[in-house]
């Protein structure tokens, strides 16, 4: 079992050729609504690999809500510990560009107000993933009482309590987070730092560029798939989705790593945070 607990979004995507300056206007090519969210993104992205996933999350008492626990169980979620809160359910505002680029607005709404006494009672399976969208001691309780492996991906990198890193076995920052937490871009150096605390291992996501592997014993670059990108966004939750799938399965760090570059790399190869599903990417993975 795969336990995410994280944040809920209503996405509005924009697509527009190039950003505006400060001060312009620009048309859109296009406005797309999705599903998002980092919680909901790698929850739905683990499941559509065949992991079996519950996810712990919060959403308003309103139609946006109600259409998000439709899309989970219809993706065969374990919804039952997802809930209801008097507010809006959670929103972001997307603006993609022909690159592939991406800026990201969001309104935290009902998951802000996801509590720690709503992990009582479900906090038990294989793998935990968990982000920085819903309260930071929310996070920390899960982290301190799940009893398997401990996944955290520390976005947004705002952390306040350093100590629940003590917590984490693997923590999977992208370069920005990265440099947010330790407050370098020397990614051994900065690995150091963060192995003081995190348990197992450290994983730098680095777009185009794959992911640096980082434990006590051993650094190591992965490289990814090389692919035409058209959007990026949840390229991470892909990643992060797939990591948690290939470690439950029993796969070692660096070939879960291998085949969550390859995953994740697809994914931006169509609009949208979700990722694909396994039948889509097995003839990639069995390549690698």
């Amino acid at each position: 079992m795969i336990v995410v607990v994280g944040s809920y979004n209503v996405d509005f995507l924009i697509k527009v050729r190039d950003f505006p300056s400060e001060g312009e206007t620009v048309f859109s090519d296009g406005v797309y609504i999705d599903h998002g969210g980092k919680g909901s993104n790698q929850a739905v992205s683990a499941s559509r690999l065949g992991g079996n996933v519950r996810l712990i999350s919060a959403v308003g008492n309103d139609e946006f809500g109600k259409r998000a626990i439709k899309f989970w169980e219809d993706e065969r979620l374990d919804v039952a510990y997802v809930k209801i809160k008097n507010a809006l359910t959670g929103s972001a505002y997307i603006v993609f560009d022909r690159r592939g680029r991406n800026f990201i607005v969001v309104n935290r709404g009902a998951n802000a107000l996801l509590s720690e006494d709503d992990l009582d009672g479900c906090l038990n399976g294989d793998i935990l993933l968990t982000q920085l969208e819903v309260n930071e001691n929310v996070v920390k309780k899960a982290l301190k009482e799940f009893p398997g492996v401990k996944v955290l991906n520390p976005a947004p990198a705002v952390l306040n309590d350093n100590s629940l890193l003590e917590y984490v076995d693997i923590l999977t920052p992208n370069e920005i987070e990265f440099k947010e937490l330790t407050g370098t871009q020397d990614l051994n150096y900065g690995i150091d730092l963060l192995l003081k605390k995190v348990k197992r291992a450290v994983i730098v996501t680095l777009g185009e560029r794959g992911a640096y592997i980082g434990t006590r014993e051993r650094r190591i670059l992965i490289p990814t798939l090389a692919v035409d990108a058209i959007d990026t966004t949840g390229a991470g939750d892909v990643f992060n989705a797939s990591l948690a799938v290939y470690l439950e399965k029993g796969y070692s760090l660096e070939r879960a790593v291998r085949i969550s570059n390859i995953i994740s790399a697809y994914s931006t190869t169509r609009i949208g945070a979700l990722g694909p599903r396994l039948s889509e990417v097995s003839e990639l993975i069995e390549k690698e």
